[in-house]
């Protein structure tokens, strides 16, 4: 109740700006944004703040934060209707720039945890958090599901899966959060409530898909919560031949059991050559398609919800990969898809896939799913991407989920069955 009327006296003007917590607004990005919020919203929205940067004391202390997340069990297709419409009605007003995903420098697991959990409390039934596996250091996967339940439409966006491309998770969770706070606030793309973009569709993200890996590339054996999994990482660095120095665990791409997770998928995983043959920081494929928790969870929900379109954020290149030998319809698609968000973003196409590394996420969608699929590199200039891209990367992939939901509720993405 009392959050309640303090957003009413922010809304009302009779707070002033630091009462309301509302940074300075961000004009290049509300400029560039097609999204448009009502005129209510103007006046309740906060834009996101930036910081700094983070001390490493803050950040060690963020990646061994636990915050309670808690899932909600799978309800029953009959009731599913009923829960979609009356989960505007338990939405709060989400302002944006509350989030540490707008204001973090590194955004650790634990700063993730922290988001998840003001999400679930001011979001309401609008936001469904689902647990879909948990990692060999004991971090959690999870799905966070907008829109209706009970929908013939699903779109998967997800990002962190290789560890030092982090920013991705931090960009995946800004669309989640943006995306909730314009349904909160009844904005538009493109002259179509977002609210209505959700009503036959529902959008899975799952923004931290490697937290292991992560904590390693940002924290090094501070990101790690357990000996035994601290003792393979020395292993792992011993078959590579490396010491175990900052810089080498700063470019950790694997999980914490060595294995490339973004080439663990059954895509030509078997014709795959890694050139490695063991666990390593970079490029191992593992010892069979998806025999990792977490490229299973990954596959295990595709084949639950058999997605429409799954968006897979990686960085670096500022390029769209959409390509693996698909023709017809799924060929058409899937280009028609990765213009889009080549409209929206700036970024080039490459279907050069003959050039590429096969037995990705991207690559078993299409070939064993029939699903569009692209990976989306975002940033330029080297892994991990410089934490002062943050603000570009979002203004140019803010739109490309509304814009994904527009083309779904089209009828001009689906998985080609």
């Amino acid at each position: 109740m009392r959050r309640k009327l303090w957003l009413l006296l922010c809304a009302l003007g009779v707070l002033g700006t630091a009462a309301c917590g509302a940074g300075e607004g961000k004009a290049n990005a509300a400029a560039k944004s097609k999204v448009v919020k009502s005129s209510a919203a103007a006046k309740t929205s906060a834009e996101p703040k930036t910081n700094g940067g983070e001390s490493a004391a803050s950040a060690k202390a963020a990646a061994s934060d636990s915050a309670e997340a808690a899932t909600e069990p799978a309800m029953p297709a009959s009731t599913a209707e009923g829960r979609a419409e009356t989960a505007e009605a338990t939405l709060g007003i989400i302002q944006t720039g509350e989030y540490l995903c707008f204001q973090s420098s590194l955004y650790t697991y634990g700063e993730f945890q922290r988001d998840m959990a003001a999400l679930q409390k001011n979001a309401g039934a609008a936001l469904r958090v689902d647990e879909i596996g948990q990692t060999v250091d004991g971090n959690k996967l999870y799905d966070f599901r907008v829109g209706n339940p009970a929908a013939e439409r699903h779109l998967l966006v997800f990002g962190g899966i290789h560890a030092r491309e982090y920013i991705t998770a931090q960009l995946v969770m800004r669309q989640l959060v943006q995306l909730l706070s314009d349904q909160s606030t009844n904005g538009s793309y493109e002259n179509i409530a977002v609210r209505e973009l959700l009503s036959n569709t529902e959008i899975h993200f799952i923004p931290m898909a490697n937290p292991d890996g992560i904590g390693i590339s940002q924290l090094g054996l501070e990101g790690l919560h357990t000996e035994a999994v601290r003792e393979t990482v020395r292993q792992i660095a011993a078959k590579d031949g490396k010491a175990l120095t900052e810089s080498y665990l700063r470019q950790w791409k694997s999980n914490a059991n060595g294995v490339d997770l973004n080439r663990n998928f059954d895509a030509l995983w078997e014709s795959y050559n890694d050139h490695l043959g063991h666990a390593s920081a970079d490029h191992y494929k593992g010892t069979a398609p998806e025999c990792e928790l977490e490229s299973k969870a990954l596959a295990d929900l595709t084949r639950q919800f058999q997605f429409d379109a799954t968006l897979s954020y990686h960085t670096q290149g500022e390029v769209i990969y959409w390509n693996f030998g698909q023709e017809g319809e799924l060929k058409n698609m899937s280009l028609l898809l990765a213009n889009r968000v080549s409209e929206l973003t700036g970024y080039r196409l490459d279907g050069n896939f003959q050039a590429l590394d096969t037995a990705g996420y991207k690559d078993w969608a299409i070939s064993k799913l029939g699903i569009p699929s692209l990976t989306i590199e975002a940033g330029h200039g080297g892994n991990p991407v410089d934490p002062a891209q943050m603000d570009a990367i979002w203004r140019e992939n803010r739109d490309v989920v509304p814009m994904t939901l527009k083309l779904l509720k089209e009828g001009q993405l689906r998985r080609a069955r």
